[in-house]
């Protein structure tokens, strides 16, 4: 089972909305709030913290100088989300007009979906789900715009990742146009045809724009969460079990199931799930759980390697989608171009990830990136083998 971020106890009874929370924070000690201010923060459940504070009318029971932090945090994370939103609804107009079909993913809309509320999420950027024939046109529109384009070289993005990059160069507001809701090494795997016949129109900020159907985006939220690994934040699993809450009685599982089981990941979506269920008591029905973790035939487009399914059951280890894609190209010519691209991205590459211009800084930075990937690749090298010979033992 996964291991979810260790925060406060009072922390989770919020979440939890437990009855015995009221009697915790009367309790709670000056260090004790330093440390539950602190993990909201990290934890992105700053928002939750500060409503509940809020409607309970409780904050005299805060220390005015971590009370205060708690509002700045607030403050910035409200005028991060205003940005957010004035700049996702000029993209989904831009793309309206342009024949562009667009469909926002996480961001201020689920959001909204979730709470009611834009600013109640934390957010790092925005991402949105086109057609893969579209991106063209969405690079056309992105460069119109004045945003930068950010990868390890060109192209190297959409031959082998799941969305593209862009920066906005005044306040650094990334956009992620993603073509698939998968990510390494399964990108190819995942038939979208069945994913945008289910979306459906929804109402958000006055507007009517195009949405996942929830089972697409319960399978996306979980396989995001496995994206991130061990430095997914407690909010997206608190999230996920929100969303099973509100969405239960029309979550088709006969849909959400042979979809995870089609791009390979049932396994680990079930650990996803059951983590979930074992924190909050959210709930799935056994059976679903069941057929998760069954035997089943894998797709023709997904054949069986040992390496990179270990590698992606390693949430610890840095890096191992990476390396669990250069298993899984075909070809010696294409894996050559991945690792090279991954060792020595671009000058701008270098320049905007790492916030470097001299030319030694970039050179160390280089270096530096290089010796990294591959001593996360030995590592995760290392693990499969004491891993495979374990097995053989017993």
């Amino acid at each position: 089972m996964l291991t979810i971020p260790s925060v406060h106890p009072y922390l989770m009874t919020v979440l939890l909305e437990d009855p015995s929370e009221r009697e915790q924070l009367t309790a709670l000690t000056h260090d004790s709030w330093t440390t539950i201010i602190e993990e909201a923060i990290a934890q992105r459940l700053a928002a939750l913290l500060f409503r509940r504070l809020n409607h309970s009318n409780d904050q005299h029971l805060v220390p005015r100088h971590l009370l205060q932090l708690l509002t700045q945090q607030m403050v910035r994370q409200t005028a991060w989300s205003l940005l957010l939103t004035n700049e996702l609804e000029h993209i989904l107009t831009a793309c309206k007009t342009r024949g562009i079909t667009c469909i926002p993913i996480r961001g201020p809309v689920f959001a909204a979906q979730l709470y009611g509320d834009c600013s109640m999420r934390q957010i790092d950027d925005l991402d949105i789900l086109v057609h893969r024939e579209d991106l063209s046109a969405i690079r056309d529109m992105f460069d119109q715009f004045g945003y930068l384009r950010h990868e390890q070289q060109p192209g190297f993005l959409e031959t082998f990742s799941y969305s593209l990059e862009f920066i906005h160069p005044q306040h650094g507001l990334i956009v992620e146009p993603h073509w698939t809701l998968a990510y390494p090494p399964f990108v190819a795997a995942t038939d979208m045809a069945p994913v945008w016949a289910r979306t459906v129109k929804q109402q958000w900020m006055n507007r009517e724009t195009w949405a996942l159907g929830q089972e697409d985006l319960l399978l996306h939220l979980c396989l995001h969460l496995l994206h991130k690994g061990e430095h997914a934040p407690l909010l997206w699993y608190y999230e996920l079990d929100r969303l099973i809450r509100q969405q239960h009685s029309r979550l088709s599982w006969n849909i959400f199931v042979p979809h995870a089981q089609e791009i390979g990941q049932a396994a680990l979506i079930a650990d996803v799930l059951a983590t979930v269920m074992y924190h909050f008591h959210s709930t799935i029905p056994d059976s679903i759980m069941r057929r998760l973790l069954s035997p089943s035939r894998p797709s023709h487009s997904i054949p069986l390697r040992p390496i990179r399914d270990h590698m992606l059951a390693q949430p610890s280890l840095y890096g191992r989608e990476e390396f669990a894609l250069l298993c899984s190209l075909q070809g010696f010519r294409q894996k050559i171009r991945y690792t090279y691209a991954l060792l020595f991205p671009s000058v701008q590459f270098m320049s905007r990830r790492y916030g470097l211009s001299s030319p030694i800084g970039l050179i160390h930075s280089y270096i530096t990136r290089a010796c990294y990937l591959l001593w996360q690749g030995c590592k995760l090298v290392s693990a499969w083998l004491l891993s495979t010979l374990a097995a053989r033992q017993s």
